[in-house]
């Protein structure tokens, strides 16, 4: 019995054996189920001098592990900076593996292709190009809107316009302002990630103080790589052609002894509301009540209304500023000076003075015609006597 069980198993294991021996592939025919399964390139697209890393997948479809003696990637146009895989292993029966290197695009783009080589162990090899793009295609940055003109102080909006002009989306989008002596804000605006093909628009507040430009700097990532794109923009002071603009009209003076009393009326010919509208006097004036200032308030554009003041002065002053002021809608107060002209005192009393003397001119002359006349008469009849 016993020999019977022995010769049984070993005719089980011969049969194992032969089956085994007729199912084990060829090497040639292992290799040839490992296939490229995917390949990403972080950035997509290049910019000329980029870094790119390239992760290429393999995977094993068959039923044998596959051993590889090393695996590299080389191409003219490109510059391969990782190194190669001297001994890369074996990819098991339906495993895959990733493979990665580093490369650099050199100045010129377009369009390369790369080639994977995988040289297998008692194998043929394996040969995969793949495809690399470089595009000299930075961000794009504007000024969508500005004011015709920058008034000292005042702030105004800046609209800026950024876009992607590339295939790929970058990242780390962010913007800087530097302008020496201007008030800025926000100083930075960061965006993050900007697609293909699509933009973005920032307002900038700026309050200038002098002449000096404000350099914008738009700083973008491309993969690892840093870039940087800016723009100026001219800072010329004038004035506002839309700013609201007080002006005093039908202003009359009035002397009341101690005082004088002012009235009159403000209009704004701006096209912005002036707020806060306040009409007073200035030096060498001295305000005093009941009007030492006349508040307004808001006016309209073409809007007018009606104020008065009153203040005193000593007998030499001949010119009194009327100072007006308003805020525009960011609280920044600006004032403008209208001179009124004061009459001196004693010019008036000097003529006050002289009238009597073309009174009695009045009497005087009359009355030397009438004794003229009377002596004619005289004279006439005495001769006719």
């Amino acid at each position: 019995m016993k020999s019977l069980v022995k010769y049984v198993v070993c005719i089980v294991f011969l049969i194992l054996a032969s089956a085994s021996a007729d199912t084990t592939e060829d090497p040639n025919v292992a290799a040839a189920q490992v296939e490229v399964s995917g390949i990403t390139i972080d950035p997509a697209v290049l910019m000329p001098l980029d870094t790119a890393l390239v992760t290429i997948t393999l995977n094993n479809t068959g039923q044998d592990a596959v051993p590889i003696n090393h695996a590299m990637v080389y191409d003219k146009d490109l510059l391969i900076l990782s190194d190669n895989y001297g001994k890369v292993g074996s990819i098991g029966a339906g495993n895959s593996l990733k493979l990665e290197f580093t490369i650099q695009a050199r100045g010129a783009t377009g369009i390369f292709y790369p080639t994977l080589s995988l040289d297998f162990r008692g194998a043929h090899f394996l040969r995969y190009p793949f495809r690399v793009q470089v595009q000299n295609d930075p961000l794009e940055m504007s000024v969508l809107s500005k004011p015709e003109t920058f008034v000292e102080g005042k702030k105004d909006v800046v609209q800026l316009h950024i876009g992607n002009p590339r295939d790929n989306t970058v990242t780390g989008v962010t913007i800087t302002a530097n302008g020496t002596g201007h008030e800025i804000t926000p100083a930075s605006y960061f965006v993050g990630a900007l697609g293909s093909d699509t933009t973005a628009d920032i307002p900038v507040n700026i309050t200038p103080y002098g002449n000096q430009s404000v350099l914008f700097t738009l700083s973008y990532q491309n993969g690892i790589n840093q870039h940087n794109v800016t723009y100026t923009l001219p800072i010329h002071l004038g004035e506002s052609r839309k700013q609201a603009n007080p002006v005093l009209s039908n202003v009359v003076l009035n002397d009341e002894g101690d005082i004088f009393r002012v009235t009159g009326d403000v209009t704004n010919s701006g096209l912005e509301t002036a707020n806060g509208v306040e009409v007073t006097s200035g030096e060498p004036a001295i305000p005093i009540f009941p009007y030492k200032l006349y508040a307004v308030g808001a006016l309209k554009p073409d809007d007018f209304s009606s104020f008065e003041i009153t203040f005193k002065t000593d007998t030499n002053t001949t010119e009194v500023p009327l100072q007006t002021s308003f805020k525009d809608r960011d609280g920044n107060i600006f004032s403008t000076d209208t001179l009124l002209e004061i009459p001196r005192k004693d010019t008036v009393a000097e003529k006050e003075q002289a009238s009597p003397i073309p009174d009695k001119a009045v009497y005087v002359i009359p009355g030397a015609v009438l004794l003229f006349v009377i002596f004619a008469i005289w004279y006439s009849r005495r001769r006719r006597e």
